[in-house]
Order: structure tokens, then sequence, then C-alpha cells
């Protein structure tokens, strides 16, 4: 399963959120049913959330896999623990370092 949710994170990380899996039930099953709505988030920040959780799969995965077992608990235990922080309480942590590292992160202007 883990294997499977990896796949997914590297679909948004390559071509985005709005083309994983999860977005397209959304779109056919959940979308047609609410009302229209202006309200989008910037992608930015959504496809580098799918980048971390992307690392943790994978780390899980090769945990796993490679019979690092402690490894592939301690990977996907995080990953869980921030999808929980995403659906309990509405925090995107993924998207909240990502704001962070923004602040932090000199700019260099064009000419």
């Amino acid at each position: 399963m883990l294997a499977a949710q990896t796949a997914v994170f590297a679909v948004g990380v390559v071509a985005g959120p709005s083309a994983t899996p999860y977005a397209l039930l959304y779109r056919v099953l959940v979308a047609p049913r609410l009302s229209p709505t202006d309200d989008r988030e910037a992608v930015a920040p959504l496809r580098f959330a799918q980048g971390v959780g992307l690392l943790f799969a994978v780390a899980g995965t090769v945990g796993y896999v490679s019979g690092l077992t402690a490894l592939g608990l301690v990977a996907t235990a995080l990953a869980l623990f921030a999808a929980l922080l995403n659906a309990v309480f509405d925090v995107c942590l993924g998207c909240e370092v990502y704001l962070l590292l923004r602040r932090v992160t000199p700019r260099t202007e064009r000419v």
C-alpha cells in the first residue's frame, strides 16, 4: 500500500497535485455536488508538500523492501502523522515548511 502511495506522490510532484488519482476522484465524485468556488490554493506549496510526502514514502518503502523494518515504520508513522494533521486540523505540514523556507531564503532580484 505504501508503494502505491509513493507512486501517487510521484505523480503529484511531476505533474502537479491536480493530476493525482485523488484529485480526479474529487473532480468526478465530489466537486459536482458542491457549489462553485473561486477559492484556490497556490500550487507551489502543494507540490512541495507532495515532494515531502514522496521523500517519506520512498524511505518507508525502501525500509520495508530492504528489511529495515524500523526505517519503514518510522517513515510511515511520520507521513501518517502529517496526514492526520491535515485531515483533522487542516494544517498542511509540507505547505507550512514551504512557506517558512520561502521566508528565510534570500531572494535574488533580476536586473
